[in-house]
């Protein structure tokens, strides 16, 4: 027995001086692990307002199976009162809001007497500049705006310094109009149009919309390698979004491979197909929450994404 314990629980110098340095570093380890959550603090991402354009973007969708009724309700008056002057059918497509055509306010879903109320702003020198502008408009309700407001197409305008061109002909003022850029239909030449968009950022601007089947919001550009605040501030005033045109996938006939993108991982992906597999299809969007996968952050970053039929 005193050979066994001399065998293996006895050590030599350098063999003590070796366990020696691994319990201090241990002790080391252990101690960091204790002391850093007071020194080191982790700053959440704010998704405030990626979140507002989930909202509208789920706003749009109900307005197109209830805006009559969205309209009564905000402007406390009878549904039969407004389906008098409301088409039954509603449309959503991009529209400039400056000189629409009554026939097309029409396909949104407005009233004749909320077509008047723009008209007569219009009549007097009234000019829609940006979005936030038809929300002024008294005659149309907060949910309504909220489902127009993805479809809004307001062309934005830069004036170039003014060019002094001295002679007999005296003063030449020079402008110039750009066009802004529609992020999910853009193609490189396009998107390297825009100042601070070179081709580096272009391609890989193209490579995410692919891997998420398109963009509901400008924010999501923050998403891209080494695309910062600073950059999409410089650049969102020559860009929109149309959400129409993203890739949505029907959960209810998809395999998971469909399903597979940037921010589904393969794990989430097999458990809404096998869900479907086990209880049948899905009533709901929501329902995916069921498979226990998907929380509250992930549902509101895939549900643009998703469809049922």
């Amino acid at each position: 027995m005193k050979q066994f314990f001399r065998d293996y629980f006895t050590f030599n110098k350098r063999e003590r001086n070796g366990v020696f340095v691994l319990i201090m570093i241990i002790a080391g380890l252990v101690f960091y692990l204790n002391i850093s959550s007071h020194f080191i603090s982790t700053k959440p991402v704010d998704f405030s307002a990626f979140e507002n354009d989930i909202k509208r973007f789920n706003a749009s969708i109900a307005a197109s199976s209830d805006s009559v009724g969205l309209v009564a309700e905000e402007l406390d008056l009878p549904r039969s009162t407004i389906e008098k002057n409301t088409i039954t059918k509603v449309e959503r497509f991009n529209f400039n809001p400056n000189e629409l055509p009554e026939k097309d306010w029409k396909r949104l879903g407005l009233s004749d007497k909320q077509i008047r109320s723009i008209k007569k702003y219009e009549s007097k020198g009234g000019k829609f500049r940006m979005k936030s502008d038809v929300k002024k408009m008294y005659s149309i309700p907060t949910e309504q705006y909220l489902s127009l407001e993805p479809f809004i197409q307001i062309p934005s305008e830069e004036k170039l310094n003014s060019t002094v061109v001295s002679g007999k002909l005296g003063v030449i003022s020079q402008k110039a109009t750009f066009a802004s850029v529609e992020l999910n239909g853009a193609d490189s030449a396009q998107l390297t149009s825009i100042k601070g968009i070179g081709p580096f950022y272009a391609k890989n601007i193209i490579k995410y919309r692919n891997s998420i089947g398109g963009f509901v919001a400008k924010e999501q550009l923050l998403e891209i390698w080494k695309f910062d605040q600073e950059k999409l501030s410089t650049i969102a005033s020559f860009i929109t979004v149309d959400a129409s045109k993203i890739k949505k996938i029907n959960i209810n006939s998809c395999e998971a491979k469909d399903l597979k993108n940037a921010y589904i991982n393969w794990t989430i992906a097999n458990a809404i197909v096998n869900y479907r597999k086990n209880h049948g299809k899905f009533k709901a969007l929501d329902e995916i929450k069921k498979t226990d996968l998907v929380d509250d952050q992930t549902y509101r970053k895939i549900v643009p994404y998703l469809i049922i039929e």
